[in-house]
């Protein structure tokens, strides 16, 4: 700012100077301090007049624009939630699934497997009375872990079935899933092909796993170990032990075809019949979906119908591969056992014991020996515990479906935009 004594000096005009008197701006400050301020954060305060103070600027978005654009980030932001929870829910009812079919029903495949190789009684027998009374007389005797005997050494078995499969499908890029059967033959005859190496591969395994199944604690001289394990398949490899009878023991070879018709027949069926409650239950639900539209009702069961068929279809499948084809996995098991000194549990009265003693040369001969000596029904031995396992399994895949109908609830987030804020977005 220019000095006025300098400007004067040069000729230069000097600024006008304010003749408000000192009365005239204490009159100024009175009204300004008399004069209501608008508070926009008063209720009073519309929005009309908000927008007539303050006008929207030129190229700014209208009010229909910001309702669409906040609506659409609410909806993307709620879809994004609602895929996070379904995985993660997803996640959770697996892993408690899994649980349920390792932990609950092991107990009922120890008891199915002893009553395959129970020679002494009849099918008609075994009821599921008779297998809940097995369970607490096993219990009461030889303790709760009676009932898990050989748990380490079958999740052992079903780890390096997985790795196995991992390892070949990397190797020759076979498929490890069964294709389905649109996708060619020869995919499928990849997954044979495959499936068949891992099933010889660890087809010792299994044998000793059998063995420590159906092994009574009472005669066992110690616990199985993983490493009891091994050591019982590389006997059964070799074809010599000190706890075989060599004699009536089969070859490896003699083992091979009716486990690998087992493994594939099973892996078959459980893929017809998964594809098929998946259908159904899809079919289900866009009926559902069709008479909601008609009615104009929400669908508030979305995590629900994302999580709940592959559950479903999942405990169908396997409780349909191991009912069909529960007598070949009968004969599979005697075969397996045959000269291994195995002593079970007798299931009849649960307070004795009664050794395995069979001398079959091929499936042939062990299927002409049922028939003769224990009758038809007797390739059915074992279907009682099979279906207390399921039950028990159908029962805590409906306690995941009860919880994820909770869950659902609090899987419909509210709008970010309030329905108040939108109404006077809109005028």
């Amino acid at each position: 700012m220019a000095n006025p004594h300098y400007a004067s000096l040069s000729g230069m005009p000097l600024p006008p100077t304010s003749s408000t008197s000192s009365s005239d701006k204490l009159e100024t400050i009175s009204n300004y301090d008399t004069e209501p301020t608008p508070s926009y954060f008063d209720k009073s305060y519309s929005y009309d007049k908000y927008m007539a103070e303050f006008p929207r600027a030129p190229g700014s978005p209208s009010n229909s624009s910001q309702v669409e654009l906040l609506s659409q980030f609410a909806d993307s932001n709620s879809h994004q939630n609602l895929e996070q929870l379904q995985s993660a829910t997803g996640f959770g009812a697996g892993l408690v699934c899994l649980c349920a079919e390792t932990l609950v029903g092991y107990p009922f495949i120890v008891l199915r497997r002893q009553c395959q190789v129970n020679m002494w009684c009849k099918a008609a027998d075994l009821s599921p009375y008779l297998m809940l009374k097995a369970i607490y007389q096993i219990q009461k005797r030889q303790g709760v872990p009676a009932l898990w005997k050989g748990f380490t050494c079958h999740m052992m078995m079903e780890g390096l079935q997985l790795t196995t499969d991992s390892c070949i499908s990397h190797v020759t890029q076979l498929p490890k899933e069964l294709p389905s059967f649109s996708e060619g033959l020869t995919r499928t005859m990849g997954y044979v092909t495959l499936k068949t190496v891992s099933t010889i591969a660890t087809l010792p395994i299994l044998s000793a796993v059998l063995l420590d199944t159906v092994q009574s604690e009472s005669a066992r001289a110690e616990s199985a170990t993983p490493m009891s394990c091994l050591k019982d398949a590389i006997y059964r490899f070799t074809g010599s032990g000190s706890s075989y009878q060599y004699r009536l023991l089969l070859p490896v070879h003699q083992l091979i075809i009716p486990t690998v018709v087992y493994t594939l027949t099973w892996d078959l069926v459980g893929h017809l019949v998964h594809s098929s409650v998946l259908k159904l239950c899809k079919m289900r639900q866009n009926s559902k979906q069709s008479d909601k539209d008609s009615r104009r009702q929400p669908n508030n069961n979305k995590l629900t119908e994302s999580i709940w068929p592959e559950l479903l279809a999942g405990t169908v499948h396997c409780f349909v591969a191991d009912l069909s084809l529960l007598p070949l996995e009968l004969i599979m098991n005697r075969l397996h056992l045959q000269g291994t000194r195995a002593i079970v549990d007798n299931v009849l009265d649960a307070q004795s014991v009664i050794p395995y003693q069979a001398s079959y040369n091929n499936v042939q001969q062990c299927v002409e020996a049922l028939v003769d000596s224990e009758g038809v029904p007797s390739f059915w031995k074992g279907c009682s515990a099979l279906l207390l396992q399921y039950s028990t399994r159908f029962a805590v895949v409906h306690t995941v479906r009860i919880l994820l109908k909770y869950i659902n609830n609090f899987s419909d987030k509210p709008s970010l935009v309030p329905n108040d804020s939108a109404t006077s977005l809109e005028k």
